[in-house]
């Protein structure tokens, strides 16, 4: 059983730095061993990555090198392609639904999340009248004057109002621009359950259609969580329980950031987003607008998003989680995105902090199948942000540099 207290989540996107003397709450055995919660070390594996913090972003780094050289530009896909969209409602309505409508859903999710590490869903449960609530409450807060929004501010990037170009993915990923050193963005967030002390109560419309939205969010996040439990079983040829990858986080809360890009004179040529993969276990957004880029088959693509399509992309977590399988999706926000583009990301399984000093968030080792080494350490959500944050205030400028 996990221990936690005082509930406030503590990342979101790799740019917020975290008060490195908390503990954390973490359990379950290791799926690597076949001896029972032995752990894995460097010398059990000669391709052992003891230090993630440091390979995801030279691992990042290498792969936007490779798809910049065929084309800086991102493109739409080809005539005779289509962006992956995955209708997940058999997972969401089990009772009406087969065992092989099931297993197809969880193929689909299998194929990309081992490729791109992205896809769509459709199928959700949520309607348009809500998206249409969010949208139109988001322009208007987001239209406010800056005096105004600051008013909405808790001085915690995780809660309420975080201003314009106060945020930095350049900490981790580097850009020569200098107009690229600071997100190009201004954001509102809010955690799950929302009931949650920590967080800051915006306009009443606004307040009431992001409450709303997380709430049903969860039935989401449950199903997809499921699928890819369901998807690692099958890879791995293991038994896994059907909510094991949303149990191993049990009470975990989920962070959603309504994220607005306004046009700015003399930012047109900057990237709003920087090329990053997010730290966690799965992401799920929203925005009905262009803008959106990830790299799939080593090139730059532009993300379509049909109207009431989600967008969901695997995060570094559940690639080490998986031992690799599962691909961290490399994305960013263009510099040609719409004008003043909203977009509505929610963050899963970001864990909690604990005012229990005798517990550890320990997290898991990798899933792996029988014979199969581990290439990453043990580790949970939390305790990876931690690595990443203790190296800058550990004095550190560049985790790609020894």
């Amino acid at each position: 059983m996990i221990i936690i207290k005082n509930l406030l989540p503590i990342t979101a996107l790799c740019a917020i730095v975290v008060d490195g003397s908390a503990e954390y709450v973490h359990q379950p055995k290791s799926l690597c061993s076949s001896q029972e919660g032995m752990e894995a070390s460097s010398e059990e594996s000669a391709t052992m990555i003891s230090e993630p913090h440091k390979y995801f972003p030279r691992q990042i780094k290498h792969i936007v090198n490779v798809a910049d050289a065929i084309s800086p530009d991102a493109i739409g896909l080809p005539d005779d392609q289509s962006y992956p969209v995955i209708d997940i409602s058999p997972w969401l309505n089990p009772s009406i639904s087969s065992d092989e409508e099931k297993e197809d859903v969880v193929k689909q999710v299998l194929e990309e999340a081992t490729t791109s590490g992205s896809f769509n869903i459709i199928g959700h449960g949520i309607d348009d009248a809500l998206f249409e609530r969010l949208y139109t409450a988001a322009r208007s807060f987001f239209s406010m004057s800056l005096e105004q929004k600051m008013g909405y501010s808790s001085g915690n990037n995780l809660a309420g109002f975080v201003a314009f170009r106060n945020e930095s993915v350049a900490s981790i990923h580097k850009s020569g621009s200098p107009k690229e050193q600071k997100d190009l963005r201004e954001t509102f967030s809010m955690s799950s359950p929302t009931n949650n002390d920590g967080n800051v109560e915006g306009p009443h419309d606004f307040h009431n259609a992001i409450s709303e939205y997380i709430e049903q969010l969860q039935s989401v996040e449950k199903a997809t969580k499921q699928i890819f439990t369901a998807a690692l079983s099958s890879a791995k040829g293991i038994d896994l329980p059907t909510t094991y990858l949303k149990d191993v986080e049990e009470d975990a809360t989920g962070l959603l950031r309504a994220s607005s890009y306004p046009s700015t004179p003399g930012f047109e040529d900057a990237t709003k987003l920087l090329p990053h993969s997010d730290l966690g276990t799965i992401t799920i957004v929203a925005s009905s607008e262009e803008g959106l880029e990830e790299i799939r088959d080593g090139r730059w693509y532009k993300v379509p998003m049909g109207r009431g399509e989600l967008h969901v992309s695997v995060g570094e977590v559940y690639t080490m989680w998986s031992n690799g399988l599962l691909k961290n999706n490399i994305h960013r926000v263009s510099k040609e995105a719409k004008r003043d583009r909203i977009s509505f990301p929610y963050f899963t399984s970001q864990g909690k902090r604990s005012s229990n000093e005798s517990v550890k968030d320990v997290g898991i080792s990798p899933i792996c199948h029988d014979g199969e080494e581990p290439r990453f350490p043990r580790t949970s959500t939390v305790d990876h942000l931690r690595k990443y944050m203790d190296a800058f205030t550990g004095g550190k400028d560049d985790l790609w540099d020894d």
